[in-house]
C-alpha cells in the first residue's frame, strides 16, 4: 500500500467519515474522533457488510474519543480468501498494521493498542482475534450478540504457544446480548477476570449498545513528573524476591514477544523485572537525554519500592540500540549501582522513535545515530552482548577482544526460541558480575 492510499483527504475534520485502503481489510471507513483521542477501534460489521447502523456506531464512537476503523466484515473474508500461501491468518496482524498507520497520519501522542469490536458475526470475528492475539497487542473485544459460528475463510491461526501471555485472555473482553421480549436475563459469561457481559433491552440501538460496552476502556492520556504512572511499565515483582532488579527495554513490537517471556523467567528466577513499553514509549521521539532521565525516574523509584541493590538493564533489539545511550547518561551514582548490561540483538545504529514501517514504505531514518561511540564509554566486563547466528545485521560479532561477553545462539533475531534458557544465562552472567563485586 503506498503512502497516498492511506493518507487522509485534505481538510478532513473529526466527525466526517472517510473510504481509505485497508491492506487487507479492502476498503475501510476511517471516523476521526471528537476532541482528543482515547483510543482506537476496530469495528466489524455483520455478515452482510458494513450498513449505515455501523456508521451510527462509528460516529458515536468517535463522539467518546475513538478513532475508528470500519471494516466491512464480507469484503475482508473475501480478501482473506486470496492469500493462498496461508493455511491460517494472524486477524490479529491486520489490526495492528492499521492501527500503527493511522494512528502514525493522526498524530497522536501516544500509540493505542487497537480496541475489536463488532455485532453478529463482526462480534465473534472481534473475540477470535483477541483470543489469538499475543499479549498487549490487541486491548480487548467488544462483542454484541455474537454469532455461533465463523465463516470458514477467516481461519484464525492458533496463539503462539512459545509467547508467554499469562492466564485467560490477552485483553479485557466486553459481552452483550439482548434479552428477547419476555424472557429471562442471560446468565453472566463465564471466563477471565476481564471477561464482563451486560444485558440490552431488544429496542436499544446498536450504537448505544456497543458505546456502552467499548466507553469504559477508552482512556485519556496520563501524564505526571511526580512520579512513573505517566511511563508504560509493567511491574513484575519477584514472589521471593532477592535485591536484584532488572529493567528490560522491549522491542519495537512492543511488550509481547520474547522480551516479556524471558522478563517472566526472570522474574520466576527471583529477580523483581520492570518491563518497558517501547512501542508506546518511543511512539513520540525521545532524546538520549529524556530517555536516560526516564530510566533514572525509573530505577530510583523502584529500588526503593521493592528494596533492591543491585541492577541490570536488559534490551531487545530496539530496546538495546537505545540502552548504552540510556546507560551513559544516568547519573554517576545511580550508574554506579548497574552490574550488569544484556543486549539481546544489538545492531549498529539506534533510532529514539518508533518508524512504521510496511504500507507507507518509509526508509529508515536519516536521524539514527550510530551505538558504537556510546558502547566504547561503557565498562565492557559489565556487559553481555547475544545474537543468532543467522542475525544477519548484528553488532555483536565485531566486538570480539573488547572484554565483553559474547553469546551466539541458533537461530537468528529469536534466538532459536528457547528463552528459559537464555533468561538463565543473562542471570547467571550478572550473578557472576554481582559476586566479582564484593
Amino acid at each position: 500500500m503506498s503512502a497516498s492510499a492511506i493518507a487522509f483527504a485534505p481538510g478532513a475534520h473529526a466527525g466526517t467519515p472517510e473510504h481509505v485502503a485497508g491492506g487487507r481489510y479492502g476498503d475501510v471507513t476511517v471516523t476521526k474522533p471528537a476532541g482528543d483521542m482515547r483510543g482506537f477501534v476496530v469495528l466489524f460489521s455483520e455478515a452482510n457488510g458494513w450498513a449505515p447502523s455501523d456508521q451510527q456506531a462509528a460516529d458515536a464512537l468517535a463522539r467518546h474519543g475513538a478513532l475508528v476503523v470500519g471494516v466491512d466484515t464480507a469484503r475482508y473474508a473475501a480478501k482473506l480468501a486470496t492469500a493462498t500461501r496461508e493455511n491460517c491468518h494472524k486477524l490479529y496482524g491486520d489490526a495492528e498494521a492499521i492501527g500503527h498507520q493511522l494512528e502514525r497520519q493522526v498524530e497522536s501522542n501516544r500509540y493505542y493498542s487497537p480496541i475489536v469490536a463488532g455485532t453478529g458475526e463482526g462480534g465473534l470475528l472481534a473475540e477470535r482475534t483477541l483470543a489469538q492475539a499475543p499479549a498487549n497487542t490487541i486491548a480487548g473485544a467488544v462483542s454484541v450478540d455474537a454469532d455461533k459460528t465463523l465463516d470458514a475463510r477467516f481461519a484464525p491461526c492458533p496463539a503462539d504457544p512459545a509467547l508467554s501471555r499469562g492466564p485467560g485472555l490477552p485483553g479485557f473482553l466486553a459481552k452483550g446480548v439482548t434479552r428477547a421480549a419476555g424472557s429471562a436475563t442471560p446468565t453472566a459469561a463465564a471466563g477471565a477476570q476481564q471477561t464482563t457481559q451486560e444485558t440490552f433491552a431488544p429496542g436499544m440501538t446498536k450504537a448505544a449498545r456497543l458505546v456502552a460496552l467499548t466507553e469504559p476502556h477508552l482512556r485519556a492520556e496520563i501524564q505526571s513528573e511526580e512520579d512513573v504512572s505517566d511511563l508504560p511499565l509493567v511491574e513484575l515483582p519477584a514472589a521471593h524476591p532477592s535485591d536484584m532488579l532488572a529493567v528490560v527495554i522491549s522491542g519495537d513490537g512492543g511488550w509481547r514477544d520474547l522480551d516479556k517471556t524471558i522478563a517472566e523467567a526472570m522474574q520466576q528466577q527471583g529477580v523483581s523485572v520492570v518491563g518497558w513499553d517501547s512501542l508506546r514509549y518511543f511512539w513520540r521521539e525521545k532524546t538520549p537525554e529524556q530517555t536516560s532521565h526516564d530510566l533514572a525516574r525509573v530505577l530510583k523509584t523502584y529500588s526503593a519500592r521493592w528494596h533492591t541493590r543491585q541492577i541490570a538493564l536488559v534490551g531487545y533489539s530496539f530496546g538495546a540500540d537505545v540502552m548504552p545511550f540510556a546507560y551513559n547518561r544516568l547519573p554517576a551514582a545511580l550508574r554506579a549501582k548497574v552490574s550488569f548490561v544484556s543486549l539481546l540483538g544489538f545492531a549498529p545504529d539506534a533510532d529514539f522513535q518508533i518508524r512504521v514501517t510496511g504500507w507507507l514504505g518509509m526508509p529508515a531514518s536519516d536521524k539514527a545515530l550510530p551505538v558504537s561511540p556510546e558502547l566504547a564509554k561503557m565498562p565492557p566486563a559489565i556487559v553481555q552482548c547475544v545474537y543468532g547466528e543467522r542475525e544477519p545485521d548484528s553488532l555483536c560479532p565485531s566486538l570480539a577482544g573488547k572484554g565483553i561477553e559474547l553469546v551466539r545462539t541458533p537461530g537468528d533475531h529469536h534466538f532459536g526460541g528457547n528463552y528459559d534458557a537464555l533468561a538463565k544465562r543473562i542471570v547467571d552472567s550478572w550473578k557472576k558480575q554481582i559476586g566479582l563485586r564484593g
